[in-house]
């Protein structure tokens, strides 16, 4: 009897202990989903960033739900002083592969990036494709340190840019940006006519473009690859890349810049509802 009450006490001694755990639990778990729900307007719709492939796409082998994770290569201004650091990891995942032989005449594959990894949050975004460009165009752009003073070099998509401390860039006559030691910062809202006019919003804040010209729109360096969907529209933020006859392949250390049409978790029911529909 006395064995019962000592095991009966033990008993509810452990239990104040064992509920304030699970509410500690529950407590960090609200906080956590309160920072993500806050931080969810921390990227706006309209924000450029500009990234490099961790790894290779292959139409052929890159299967379905496959996680791809690319870099951040220039400190992207978010506005409000917050900005998402070079070196930050977006990621996502690929929907579908496919290469010729295993029945389409083409092949393709498409894939979305979802998830911006701001400091120690993760934001649910959407995001789409406004260029694509190989390794070799990658290293073609990329500024070179001469003696003689500032290099002159021409970016992805065309635009001239004089690289030195704050040198500008140049579309024709026109000064749309500045370099910076990251990469070129410029006000998007200056669209010049590309076919993905009307893609970046007017802002009070410059965008990080990276090594890319304002109005780079579409594939740079590969031979034959289309951009078929960009996820601008329905499916929102699946992107499709494809290319006629041949196996499609993208390096690791190509580069791509994104554009977010928005975050938050109302952006992932979005693109679910958007993709299922286009299933229908």
């Amino acid at each position: 009897m006395k064995n019962n009450l000592r095991m009966l006490g033990l008993a509810l001694g452990m239990l104040p202990m064992s509920l304030h755990a699970g509410t500690g639990q529950d407590v960090k778990k609200d906080y956590q989903q309160e920072q993500n729900a806050r931080s969810a307007d921390r990227i706006p719709a309209g924000t450029i960033i500009p990234v490099s492939l961790n790894s290779t796409l292959r139409s052929g082998k890159s299967g379905s739900g496959a996680a791809i994770t690319a870099t951040v290569m220039q400190d992207v201004p978010l506005g409000a002083g917050e900005t998402l650091r070079r070196g930050s990891k977006v990621t996502g995942h690929v929907i579908e592969g496919a290469a010729p032989g295993n029945g389409p005449a083409e092949s393709k594959i498409s894939f979305q990036f979802d998830q911006v990894h701001l400091g120690n949050l993760t934001i649910l975004v959407t995001t789409n494709l406004r260029a694509v460009a190989s390794k070799k165009a990658v290293v073609a752009a990329t500024p070179e340190l001469i003696e003689e003073g500032p290099d002159s070099q021409v970016q992805i998509g065309g635009d001239q840019i004089s690289y030195g401390n704050g040198g500008p860039v140049m579309v024709g006559s026109q000064v749309v940006g500045k370099y910076t030691s990251q990469g070129v910062l410029a006000y998007g809202g200056q669209d010049l006519g590309t076919p993905c006019r009307g893609t970046i919003d007017d802002s009070d804040h410059p965008q990080a473009f990276w090594l890319f010209s304002i109005n780079a729109c579409g594939s740079y360096g590969f031979d034959g690859l289309t951009v078929s969907h960009s996820g601008r529209t329905a499916p929102l933020g699946e992107v499709t890349l494809s290319s006629n006859g041949q196996m499609l392949r993208i390096d690791k250390g190509s580069a791509m810049l994104l554009l977010v049409g928005g975050s938050g978790p109302e952006q992932a029911q979005a693109y679910t509802a958007s993709s299922r529909e286009a299933g229908q």
